[in-house]
Order: structure tokens, then C-alpha cells, then sequence
């Protein structure tokens, strides 16, 4: 069992690597795309048509939450796992093959949406079957540790992702990188693919969801189980799930724009903030994760909103009175708060439906949570700060987010097996 439950992690961690590293490398490389793929009469416009098209992307989010889930939930979670990580590879090395505007002109934004949007497609299956698949192997008292593999296989995506295309602003000139730097991490975000492909290949199917099939219990029509008899929880999942998507896209993939755009600050020192933030953030998902083990998800989750909700407006305010040591600061600090989020939510997610539609459970909530708050909280943002010219943007979107969440958190029901059940967990 110990061998498989191996497997599962890596399969789970090195999946969700590659989808991160992708989404991360088109956010950190924003103002780059924008000058590949836009006519440069407007540079802001520009830049803004860049995460329009980001934003748009995640509009696939639902549709591919609905299928897969339903496939996941149908044929179970390793075949639909192989299907979404080669889906995902293919249209990551389509990005870096793509012609820029130069080349093809209107074609080449067009092409990029259409691919981006099968991209989202295939990931809205990744994230959520790969933490169900390890929620399914984990023993019940290490679930919160066993799943935080996925976040943790997501920062790492990040951590990546920052460090590379650091790397190629301090190592490539503006020509390079417009020429070619820019593609180099989607090449090397499909090579991990392959790697990822292999090792889900070894897979075997979790024993809840073998359990189904030997018992002939798996649901025939998943979908219309969880709307009909679990929309509360699903409504109250997407409120919790809020803050996770937007502190993902604002906090560790926004932010790097902001530094560079907002403060003038140069493309590798803004880059250098993020990553030296996703190093420190790695630790504090395994110690939040295990804290949610003994004490409960829902204390975990609720401290994450209430510290988000009190500080994210100070922090930002002390932004323009310092330079790199501030920004740093407030970065690390942010991605803590975070972190006490997306640590937990995932084991809190699992545990919160049966195993026949549990796939379904957790993919429909994040996707849709990833529609309206993910994908689009740094278009927004950018937009907002343009239109009122109020630099303090992002403070509000994690203040709104975090006030959200708290009603769902402090009205659901504490799922950790140590607390419910505590004679029966093993």
C-alpha cells in the first residue's frame, strides 16, 4: 500500500507542477506576451489585452469542471488523470511554438486564446482529480498532510516558473527575450509533461473509488446527484474556495507585474521577490496542512480569511514607502495568510462528499471559483488601477474575497476525521 500511495503523491505533485508552472509563466511574462502578441501603439492596452486573455481561458474552468468530473466520478480518477495531463502538455508546447503578431498578425492573439482555452479545458480536471486521488489513498488522521502534496506541487509550479523567467530577464536582453527568451519555459513546461505522463501511467485506481465498482456503486449520473441533494455545501465551497484563487492570481502571480509596473521596480528584482516568497511558502503548506490534522480545517481556513480581511489594506499601504526589503515583506507575509487557505481547503473539500461524487464535489466549486476569482482577479485589478488610478486594488479584491468566505466557514461543519470521528480514524 505504501508503494502506491508513493505513486499517488508523485503522480499528484508532479501533475499539478506542470499546470501551475504553465499558468504562472504566462502571468510572470505578461508584459513580454503583450509586446509578442499585440500591436504596441498602446503598451497598457497592450498589457491588459494580455490578461484579458488569461481571464478568458479560465471561462473554460466550468465546462471542463462538469466533464471531467463527471468522467472521474464515471470511469474513474487514474484514467481521467492520464487524459487532462496530455491534453494540458500538448497545448503548453502549442504556446511556445506559436508566431507573434509580427508574423501573422490578428492570428497570432486568436490562436493564442483558442489554445489557451483548450488548455483550461484539460486543467480544470487536473487539480481537483489529483488531490481527490491522494484524499483517496491517504490514511483518514494524514489526509490534510497526504494532500497538501497538490499546493505544494502548485507553488513549486510557481517557484519555477518565477525562477526561470528571472533568470531570462537578467540573463537575455529585451530583443532576446521578444525574440525567443519568452518561449522557453513553455517548451520546458511541455518536457515536464512528458515526465508527468509516465508517472500516471504506473498508476493504479484508488481503493475508495475500486471499492464502487466491485460494489456496482458507481453513480450514473454524478452531476445531477450533487446538485439535487449537495447545492448548499457547493455554494458554501465556492465561497471558502474564493480566497484560494484570488490570493493565487493576486498574491503569487499578480504581484510581480505590480512591483514592476506600479513601483518601477526592475523585471528581476520583482521576479526575485516572488520566488524568494514561494521558497518560504513551500514549509508553511506542510505545517498549516498538518495543523488542520489535529486542530480542524475550519480553524485553519477561518485564521487565513480574518488575517487576510484585517491586513492586506496596512500592508499595501506601506508599499510606496520602501523599496525591495518592504516589498519582500509584504509579500511573505501575504503569501502566509495564503497559505493557512490553500494548505487546507483541499482535504476540507474531499471530506465533504461521498466517494461516488466526489470527483464532481470538488472539481465544479474550485472551476467556477476559478472562473470568477481566478483568471480574472489580474485583469481587474490592472483595470481598476488604471481606471481610478488607486494603486491599493489588490488590498480590496483580498479584503472582499476573505469577508466572503467567512460566512460559509463559520456556519459549515468541521470534517477532519481526528475531530468527527475520533475512536473510528486511523
Amino acid at each position: 500500500m505504501r508503494k502506491k500511495q508513493r505513486r499517488a503523491l508523485a503522480a499528484a505533485g508532479m501533475g499539478t507542477v506542470v499546470e501551475f508552472f504553465d499558468y504562472a509563466s504566462y502571468s510572470y511574462l505578461a508584459t513580454t506576451i503583450a509586446s509578442v502578441f499585440f500591436p504596441q501603439a498602446d503598451k497598457t492596452a497592450a498589457l491588459i489585452q494580455t490578461f484579458a486573455i488569461f481571464a478568458l481561458s479560465f471561462a473554460m474552468r466550468p465546462i471542463g469542471g462538469l466533464f471531467w468530473g463527471h468522467y472521474g466520478d464515471r470511469i474513474g480518477r487514474r484514467k481521467s488523470l492520464i487524459l487532462t495531463i496530455a491534453g494540458m502538455g500538448m497545448a503548453t508546447l502549442a504556446i511556445g511554438i506559436l508566431p507573434g503578431y509580427a508574423t501573422i498578425g490578428i492570428g497570432a492573439p486568436l490562436l493564442l486564446v483558442i489554445i489557451r482555452l483548450l488548455q483550461s479545458f484539460f486543467t480544470a480536471g487536473q487539480y481537483s482529480g489529483a488531490a481527490v486521488l491522494v484524499g483517496e489513498f491517504a490514511p483518514p488522521r494524514k489526509r490534510g498532510r497526504y494532500v497538501s502534496v497538490v499546493p505544494l506541487g502548485s507553488a513549486t509550479g510557481f517557484m519555477l516558473a518565477s525562477a526561470l523567467t528571472s533568470w531570462l530577464h537578467g540573463a537575455l536582453g529585451v530583443d532576446d527575450m521578444l525574440a525567443w527568451g519568452w518561449r522557453l519555459p513553455f517548451l520546458v513546461g511541455g518536457i515536464l509533461t512528458l515526465i508527468a505522463l509516465g508517472i500516471r501511467q504506473s498508476l493504479e485506481e484508488t481503493p475508495d473509488f475500486a471499492q464502487l465498482q466491485e460494489a456496482h456503486a458507481v453513480s450514473e449520473a454524478p452531476i445531477k446527484t450533487l446538485m439535487a441533494r449537495h447545492w448548499r455545501v457547493i455554494v458554501a465551497l465556492l465561497m471558502v474556495i474564493s480566497v484560494n484563487h484570488a490570493g493565487y492570481y493576486i498574491i503569487l502571480s499578480y504581484m510581480a507585474t505590480y512591483f514592476e509596473v506600479q513601483m518601477d521596480m526592475p523585471s528581476a528584482q520583482a521576479g526575485a521577490i516572488t520566488t524568494i516568497a514561494l521558497i518560504a511558502y513551500l514549509p508553511l503548506l506542510y505545517v498549516f496542512s498538518a495543523a488542520s490534522d489535529r486542530f480542524g480545517r475550519r480553524p485553519i481556513l477561518l485564521a487565513g480569511s480574518v488575517l487576510l480581511l484585517l491586513f492586506s489594506y496596512p500592508l499595501f499601504l506601506a508599499l510606496p514607502h520602501g523599496g525591495f526589503a518592504v516589498a519582500l515583506v509584504v509579500q511573505l507575509l501575504m503569501a502566509t495568510f495564503l497559505a493557512l487557505n490553500d494548505s487546507t481547503f483541499g482535504a476540507f473539500f474531499i471530506e465533504a462528499f461521498p466517494t461516488d461524487i466526489r470527483y464532481s464535489g470538488f472539481a465544479l466549486p474550485f472551476n467556477i471559483g476559478a472562473a470568477l476569482f481566478g483568471g480574472a482577479s489580474p485583469l481587474f485589478a490592472e483595470w481598476l488601477i488604471g481606471l481610478t488610478g488607486n494603486e491599493l486594488v489588490p488590498a480590496f479584491i483580498m479584503m472582499g474575497v476573505a469577508a466572503l468566505s467567512l460566512p460559509a466557514l463559520l456556519t459549515s461543519r468541521e470534517t477532519a476525521p481526528r475531530l468527527v470521528h475520533p475512536a473510528r480514524a486511523g
